[in-house]
């Protein structure tokens, strides 16, 4: 499991720390209610350090979830590989300036307790397809 489930995320990218660990699909509410089955494991990596003067986030995702396909509607597998850098602003106005020079800069505000789980759930749900299907020539149901 996670030894420890929310990090001061400045202090963590400061530190260079790392955090590494699997969770079942299980204890991501948000994301089983839109699965056809919450068995399996989300395994993650999460290490602060610093990009371009900027304290970040770099958080690496391995899961498979079975979602319903919305063509043939037969459950099927899809495989996440998740990596992403995300930016630590310091307050609102850092964010905000960011934000204003950079529109697709994916930016967190440096909260004083970031709740890990949280942030792999949301980085998970972000990913997924908006209409799951299976990768053409996969597809056997009906539509097909």
């Amino acid at each position: 499991m996670l030894a420890r489930s929310t990090v001061d995320p400045l202090r963590f990218a400061h530190a260079s720390e790392s955090i590494t660990g699997k969770v079942p699909l299980a204890k991501f509410d948000r994301l089983v209610d839109g699965l056809v089955s919450d068995q399996g494991k989300v395994q993650f990596r999460l290490q602060g350090g610093a990009d371009s003067g900027r304290p970040v986030l770099r958080l690496q995702i391995d899961a498979a979830v079975t979602l319903r396909c919305q063509y043939c509607l037969e459950p099927y597998r899809h495989e996440l590989r998740i990596e992403r850098v995300l930016p630590l602003a310091r307050n609102e106005a850092e964010l905000a300036r960011w934000e204003r020079d950079d529109p697709l800069l994916d930016a967190l505000l440096a909260v004083p307790s970031l709740d890990v789980l949280a942030l792999i759930e949301d980085e998970i749900l972000l990913s997924l397809p908006v209409a799951p299907r299976h990768l053409d020539g996969d597809c056997g149901g009906v539509g097909a």
